[in-house]
């Protein structure tokens, strides 16, 4: 019996591995690990209390959105609320939304059973 999902990080090489060796699972990243990430970075940009709050909350819908087809919409708002910090949004489209968004975004993360595992952290999951 092998694993159907497995929560990982973004480790380059264990993702490949565990595409290798478990070509059948599905490889969800650790969202725990993702948003400790982004708030680092955004920290990084956005120095105010009440904006960081907004472009957090920004994210947080992007990342529990549900659906497919306007998933496009949703970045869409996402990037004009942090229209101000060009750098952030160019950080969260090309590490983690471009190239991941179907293994951490819950409109991808939702079709495979994973019974709300969701972090690699066993603490927070």
């Amino acid at each position: 019996m092998y694993p159907q999902v497995i929560v990982s990080d973004r480790d380059l090489a264990l993702m490949n591995a565990i595409s290798v060796v478990f070509p059948e699972a599905t490889n969800i990243l650790c969202r725990f690990h993702i948003n400790k990430n982004v708030k680092a970075k955004c920290r990084m940009f956005v120095d105010s209390r009440k904006a960081w709050d907004i472009v957090m909350n920004a994210w947080g819908v992007v990342v529990d959105y549900h659906k497919c087809d306007a998933y496009d919409e949703i970045v869409k708002g996402f990037e004009f609320v942090c229209s101000s910090w060009p750098l952030f949004v160019d950080y969260v489209k090309k590490t983690w939304l471009i190239p991941h968004k179907e293994k951490f975004v819950r409109a991808w993360t939702d079709r495979v059973m994973h019974l709300a595992n969701t972090s690699s952290n066993r603490c927070v999951s």
